[in-house]
């Protein structure tokens, strides 16, 4: 080689930060296991966590160093353990989340456009990685549309006559419009 060094990849990161220490800590796979099967689950989670950085991949470490299946707790945990607890250490990017580029492409996301409910919707899928499922959480998204509308246009009122806002309602509006930007970039027609 010419003595430069390949920069470490996301997935590299994962293995030795996460990875790399559980097996060293005794973690394996059940007898029977083929040795590709093993190593394409690792890399599966390798890819799957390389949104974490560097400080919640060790909390991630430590969380599951105690968390091996079977009855002497040596085997790796399952996927969704590893998924579950990298989202308690941190949050995986709503834009990195596979179905919500789909979901606010569909007509689902121009709907709740024109109905005025994109920011409800938008943090909806922020705390619950899913879009709206039933008639309850339907309804109360309309009405948190409604609320946001009506307080939002309090707030321009205010402005466009010189008011000045308190902190409160200028942090309120600042969220508002980055989550209102945010969601407006996932829908095709709005991209511009």
């Amino acid at each position: 080689m010419d003595g430069q060094t390949q920069p470490e990849t996301k997935r590299d990161r994962v293995r030795r930060l996460l990875l790399a220490p559980l097996a060293e800590m005794g973690f394996r796979f059940p007898k029977g296991t083929a040795p590709e099967e093993g190593q394409k689950r690792l890399d599966r989670i390798a890819d799957e966590l390389g949104y974490l950085d560097e400080a919640n991949l060790v909390r991630l470490r430590e969380s599951l160093r105690d968390k091996g299946e079977g009855s002497a707790r040596r085997f790796w945990p399952a996927h969704a353990t590893f998924v579950a607890y990298a989202q308690l250490a941190q949050p995986r990017p709503l834009h990195e989340l596979p179905g919500i580029a789909s979901w606010f492409a569909s007509v689902a996301g121009q709907e709740a456009l024109a109905a005025g409910r994109l920011v409800a919707e938008y943090r909806f899928w922020l705390r619950h990685h899913r879009p709206p499922m039933n008639d309850v959480e339907r309804r109360r998204l309309a009405e948190q549309s409604r609320d946001a509308a009506d307080r939002l246009a309090r707030l321009r009122d205010k402005q466009g006559r010189g008011w000045r806002l308190d902190a409160a309602d200028l942090a309120w509006l600042d969220a508002h419009q980055r989550d209102d930007a945010r969601a407006r970039t996932l829908i095709p027609e709005t991209r511009a």
